[in-house]
């Protein structure tokens, strides 16, 4: 055999065994990428459904007050509620009140709501941005509706205008304080033909922060 065919047949061999080689470590590559793949999609799934069957839980304790004052805080509602995650462990000072409904006038079952309620909903978050939510029902112990009366024994406008007349009333609410600007005429008979000088009737609505709406009669003397 010639020195060149046996350089040439060397060569091939060696060129045969690099070839297998790269392949070899490529499939092995490749291999060790999938797996790695595969574990890092299966980890964070895991670890996806842990957190999320692990949200926090809120609880109530005996030093919670149903029964509270209509000038209760929203700091004050907190006091007796607890929140607790498996992870972060105590995590009652992230609790917020997240809402407080308007009053509740009717139950689930249609019948009616003895006392002035409404309901509290309180939210806390832990550090896997699960969310938990409890509710808790509060009755006011010296609740009573807004209040509409005249600045005047005897409301006098000198225009037939709207904002004339709302101006002749106040209304005042034990929650919200003054809400005459939130006075509301529901029925004015502002005709030509009747709103002349002398006496005519009005109605008067307004609506505090808890929903309860309130109606109130009257009447206004125009002076021309």
């Amino acid at each position: 055999m010639s020195d060149f065919k046996r350089k040439f047949i060397s060569n091939f061999i060696e060129f045969t065994t690099f070839f297998r080689l790269v392949v070899v470590r490529k499939v092995i590559f490749t291999t060790v990428f999938i797996a790695v793949a595969v574990f890092g999609v299966f980890y964070y799934n895991r670890l996806k459904t842990l957190k999320t069957v692990n949200p926090p839980v809120i609880t109530f304790s005996e030093k919670y007050e149903t029964d509270v004052s209509v000038k209760v805080t929203k700091r004050e509602l907190l006091n007796g509620v607890k929140a607790t995650d498996v992870e972060d462990g105590d995590i009652t000072l992230d609790v917020i009140v997240e809402n407080v409904s308007d009053i509740i006038w009717k139950n689930e079952d249609g019948s009616k709501v003895k006392d002035i309620e409404r309901e509290v909903t309180y939210a806390v978050c832990d550090s896997d941005n699960n969310v938990t939510k409890a509710t808790k029902r509060i009755k006011y112990t010296d609740y009573r509706s807004p209040v509409i009366e005249p600045l005047d024994k005897i409301p006098t406008i000198k225009e037939k205008r709207y904002s004339s007349v709302l101006a002749c009333f106040k209304a005042t609410d034990v929650i919200d304080g003054d809400i005459s600007e939130l006075l509301k005429i529901e029925s004015l008979d502002s005709s030509s033909d009747n709103i002349k000088k002398g006496i005519f009737p009005v109605v008067l609505s307004v609506t505090n922060s808890c929903g309860d709406k309130v109606y109130y009669n009257s009447v206004v003397t125009l002076i021309e």
